[in-house]
């Protein structure tokens, strides 16, 4: 059973009556022409979504074997084209990066549609990273779900579920610290969302409140993959510095080799940051936080709960090796002696809390006082420069 996100104005098509038909020869004609169209969107779509056009022209013509009344089909949006949709709200933004608020022609829930564009300095290898994370998304509730990818000359476009809930670092900004029951079930979610990710040999390089999001319901996703590390198997290491300071593990401070510990440490500094509203090392100024992280022991509150506190020492270990999470059953620990893991992964069990409904004004249309440039730039074709070979997916399962 998938979780799926609040579908606030799902759009009916409209409906007539067929025509009969006329003339065997117009019929030919008009067919022609019909899969001339549908030829030419294939071309623009991934083998997933050519083989679903494929199915759906089947039935159709198999259907039309004499004169008959049906509901007249809608014309076919292409996913993979970013003025089949309607913008409203922004929902964020950085320095190359935007996202929107829209929905594909308004015959679809709202999604979320991240634009970045290509400079420079954008990376390609990032850009097919998140894609293919975004791709495999289906496969694990706790992961924010992608549902295409695909680019115009000047951006690369992910199309991402809306997540209403916001994400913790607004519930921290709102409430400073959380309960220690929301604590332990939006840790319990992440887990399963990183056993999977690094399960799969990606590390993700940067967990942090901001990144881990709510749906409408209260549950936990893990977003944001732009920075994470591919083909990381067990045993494996890899290099760079990335990620968010402030949840940096010390061997990339070091900058040394590092493997999916790092994950494991980031995660720890996070859990201290919603239960106390504050990280466990002196972030007074840069260099005191990079030598505090990299020498010092973590300054963990003593009135936290005694098996919170356990949990974090072993998730803040500064040798990887003896880190849980990489080393040991992070599940078994006490702290979540609660939590019903097998439950909990069919997504069964109930959030302690439920988000706030967002108000209306976030879902009119998009005012245009500062206009969408990527709205008017041309389909990228293979022939162009800064073109992402290999970036385009279509989850097909999206448009069911």
């Amino acid at each position: 059973m998938k979780r799926s996100h609040q579908d606030f104005n799902d759009l009916s098509p409209t409906t007539s009556q067929k025509k009969k038909r006329r003339q065997e020869s117009k019929d030919q004609e008009e067919e022609k022409l019909k899969k001339k169209r549908e030829r030419s969107l294939e071309q623009q779509m991934p083998d997933e979504c050519c083989r679903e056009e494929k199915r759906r022209r089947d039935e159709s013509d198999k259907g039309a074997a004499g004169p008959m009344k049906a509901q007249a089909q809608p014309s076919r949006l292409n996913p993979l084209s970013i003025s089949s949709y309607n913008f409203y709200s922004k929902l964020g933004a950085g320095a190359f990066a935007k996202v929107m608020l829209a929905k594909l022609g308004g015959k679809k829930p709202y999604v979320a549609v991240k634009s970045i564009l290509k400079t420079e300095k954008t990376k390609y290898e990032n850009l097919l990273t998140e894609a293919h994370i975004l791709k495999i998304s289906r496969d694990s509730p706790f992961l924010c779900q992608g549902y295409a990818a695909f680019q115009t000359q000047r951006h690369a476009f992910f199309v991402m579920e809306y997540l209403s809930g916001g994400s913790l670092e607004d519930e921290l900004e709102q409430h400073g610290s959380l309960p220690i029951d929301r604590v332990k079930f939006h840790s319990a979610e992440v887990i399963c969302g990183l056993q999977f990710l690094h399960g799969d040999g990606i590390i993700h390089r940067d967990i942090k409140p901001m990144n881990i999001l709510l749906d409408h319901q209260g549950h936990t996703k893990i977003s944001d993959f732009g920075l994470a590390k591919e083909n990381i198997s067990p045993g494996d290491t890899t290099t760079g510095w990335a990620g968010t300071l402030v949840y940096m593990a010390p061997e990339i401070l070091h900058k040394g080799s590092y493997n999916a510990a790092v994950d494991w440490w980031s995660f720890g500094i996070t859990i201290c940051d919603l239960a106390t509203g504050n990280i466990p090392f002196n972030n007074s100024s840069k260099t005191k936080l990079i030598n505090s992280i990299k020498f010092h022991d973590p300054k963990i509150p003593d009135e936290l709960d005694k098996d919170l506190k356990d949990l974090l020492r072993r998730l803040l270990k500064r040798k990887p090796k003896r880190r849980l999470g990489l080393r040991g059953d992070i599940r078994s620990h006490p702290f979540y002696q609660s939590i019903n893991w097998v439950v909990l992964e069919e997504e069964g069990l109930q959030p302690p809390f439920q988000p706030i409904t967002p108000a209306d004004k976030l879902f009119q249309p998009y005012d245009g006082k500062r206009p969408l440039s990527f709205l008017n730039e041309e389909e990228a074709t293979p022939g162009d420069r800064n073109i992402v070979p290999g970036y385009s997916f279509l989850n097909s399962s999206w448009l069911e």
